[in-house]
């Protein structure tokens, strides 16, 4: 049981979650089931317990009555294909505290989130209260604040990413492309890694997820797994050789088993950054610009983003006929100093963030597109920014949802 200074701490914190004042009783939309409930106190709420502390599942507060009461919104005796009252009828989704419910892609991220966390005990101060539970992280993310001038990734630690491969003269797999895992189907990647024209087929044949060292004859104790990809999906504003627009969606031909080394990344929805000012890219581009030799362990290194308008400035002379300089689509990261970059086959690579929330969720902020030279000082790369094509992202992964 925690201390009773932090239930104190973790009830004042409901209660800073809840808008305006709703009473015992009034109709609700509870947010996970998108189904009709009645604001109900939290220790009678069968289903709000069973969901919490099974799943993981944080109830829908409605607001707080007198003493501190928690409300819940309560579906006990309500099917969730229950169809909820619309906006106008229905008091203010508590939810989100802006009014406003959430977008596809961050209820998507909640529930791909449930499998990072492990269950602390508590008793909230109710009278003859539950045993209920709190989450914290439970994942191999490391958070080190310090690919060209990167590090090797921890086995595990980054499992939303993905290696591209193309069939090869060989008859095996070459991989030229990274990118990200974010629905049981789908790879978010850059445009350009629709096609390779240097490789025997141009279009990328599989995905590979949950590896480390993508060397088959290295025992790094990962356990990858080869998905076909059924369909490419190129943004439609894409119109290569200009590099704006650059991001595409791979659909996978299965669905993917989700573990502790497969599971996907979230996407970054605002168009500024928040409090980050560092992003955490990987990949297994070049690591060597003399020699040009690919890392076949997974890398990282950390970022400073860059505001557009300044980028645009000190980068005004590599603009030409593919590229015109930044357009709101665009983000600008990396080291002014030189020596920490992204580079070649690191292309369609996320340029993530790790949650205040949580360290274990990954948000997605850039997809990795191109730059000048790698590492080199005064020249940052350029990444598409996730969060103005969230709407074409989530009507391609998550359609009708």
């Amino acid at each position: 049981m925690l201390p009773y200074g932090f239930q104190l701490l973790f009830l004042v914190y409901l209660i800073r979650e809840t808008g305006c004042q709703i009473n015992e009783g009034d109709v609700c939309t509870e947010a996970y089931t998108n189904s009709a409930g009645k604001c109900t106190p939290a220790d009678t709420c069968r289903s709000a317990k069973e969901d919490f502390v099974q799943n993981g599942i944080r109830p829908t507060f409605c607001a707080y009555a007198t003493f501190g009461i928690a409300l819940v919104c309560c579906r006990d005796g309500s099917s969730i294909l229950q169809t909820p009252p619309s906006r106008l009828e229905s008091a203010p989704n508590v939810w989100d505290t802006t009014g406003n419910t959430k977008r596809t892609s961050e209820r998507k991220c909640e529930e791909y989130s449930r499998g990072v966390v492990e269950k602390v005990d508590y008793l909230p101060l109710l009278p003859d209260p539950d045993i209920l539970s709190i989450s914290a992280a439970k994942c191999d993310y490391t958070g080190i604040k310090l690919i060209v001038g990167g590090e090797n990734a921890n086995n595990g630690e980054f499992p939303h990413m993905a290696a591209i491969g193309w069939t090869n003269f060989e008859g095996s797999y070459t991989f030229s492309c990274g990118g990200s895992l974010i629905s049981p189907r789908f790879v978010l990647t850059a445009g350009h890694c629709s096609s390779n024209p240097e490789a025997k087929d141009p279009e990328p044949v599989i995905v590979r997820l949950g590896d480390q060292n993508i060397d088959p004859t290295v025992d790094d104790g990962a356990s990858p797994i080869d998905v076909p990809i059924r369909k490419i999906n190129k943004h439609p504003e894409y119109a290569p050789p200009m590099v704006y627009n650059d991001i595409a969606l791979l659909e996978l031909a299965t669905d993917v088993e989700f573990s502790a080394a497969i599971r996907p990344a979230c996407l970054w929805t605002r168009q500024d950054f928040g409090d980050h000012d560092k992003a955490l890219a990987t990949g297994w581009g070049v690591t060597n610009t003399e020699t040009r030799e690919t890392a076949k362990e997974l890398q990282k290194v950390s970022l400073s983003l860059l505001q557009n308008e300044y980028c645009d400035g000190i980068l005004e002379a590599i603009r030409n006929r593919r590229w015109q300089g930044f357009a709101a689509t665009q983000m600008c990261a990396g080291e002014l100093r030189g020596g920490k970059d992204t580079c070649q086959g690191d292309s369609g690579s996320p340029l993530q963030v790790a949650s205040k929330d949580n360290q274990c969720i990954f948000h997605v902020v850039g997809v990795t597109s191109f730059g000048r030279r790698c590492a080199e000082s005064g020249y940052p790369a350029i990444y598409t920014r996730v969060a103005s094509f969230i709407d074409w992202i989530e009507s391609v992964v998550w359609p009708g949802e």
